[in-house]
């Protein structure tokens, strides 16, 4: 028994080193601060995105816990995002794999949906276009997260892993909600910045993902996000190229 106990308490203080080692790894990371205050407006543009009408001030009040007329399906969908968004914030360390997205997943359409969390099984249709996905094969998605998750170029991985979520369609519902968060928790952990696209740009996002799934030509919407949708961390990148991507001017 006492050797039991004392296992235990040298696994414990091993993982209270390495949570300090993370905590200062991450500490001075300017795109998680960036994430944490954005955290209300990130949400508010998710339901847009997600066609939901609740507004910034109502986003903010059910975040609150303060009384707001909405619809319960809001209160869940905000709810959500916002526990998704802690658990990146927490978890910022994880590796990007399968395990760590159907536990995204699992988060986002609690209440929302009776199966979440594992690779659907079912065929899905996607609003807007004919274009119908390929069933899920756990082997290739293993093999694809992977290969992004090995590029060089940080930014264009996170790019990479919103549309290859979003076009794949691996779980039975709230796909585009798990691309964004996992693009943004890629951004995040190296520095790069955020992902955020303006609530005014949402109708011409979901025509160009409409024709991203049609043609599996990413190179307009990443073009789109590179434009409109950063909000980066000026040290992240050297001088010469900050004005190619467009710092500081997502004004949504």
């Amino acid at each position: 028994m006492r050797a039991e106990r004392a296992v235990a308490k040298m696994l414990n203080e091993e993982r209270n080193d390495d949570q300090k080692v993370v905590g200062r790894k991450f500490m001075n990371n300017i795109s998680i601060a960036l994430g944490k205050r954005q955290l209300v407006d990130s949400i508010w543009k998710s339901a847009g995105i997600e066609g939901l009408g609740t507004t910034f001030s109502n986003t903010e009040c059910i975040l609150e816990n303060l009384p707001v007329q909405t619809t319960q399906e809001e209160v869940f969908f905000i709810v959500n995002m916002k526990r998704a968004w802690e658990f990146l914030f927490d978890n910022i360390e994880y590796p990007n794999d399968l395990m760590l997205l159907g536990e995204i997943n699992k988060i986002v359409m609690q209440n929302l949906s009776y199966i979440s969390g594992e690779l659907r099984k079912l065929p899905v249709s996607i609003g807007g276009t004919s274009w119908t996905p390929d069933m899920p094969q756990e082997g290739v998605i293993i093999r694809d997260l992977e290969r992004i998750n090995g590029m060089e170029d940080k930014l264009e991985s996170a790019l990479e892993m919103f549309c290859y979520v979003a076009r794949t369609q691996m779980f039975l519902d709230g796909n585009k909600r798990v691309a964004q968060l996992i693009a943004n928790k890629m951004m995040m952990e190296n520095d790069i910045g955020i992902l955020s696209i303006p609530y005014d740009k949402i109708p011409d996002f979901k025509k160009l993902l409409v024709s991203f799934y049609e043609s599996n030509d990413s190179s307009e919407l990443k073009q789109f996000f590179r434009e409109k949708c950063l909000l980066l961390n000026p040290d992240h990148l050297p001088e010469s190229t900050i004005g190619l991507f467009g710092i500081g001017k997502n004004k949504s």
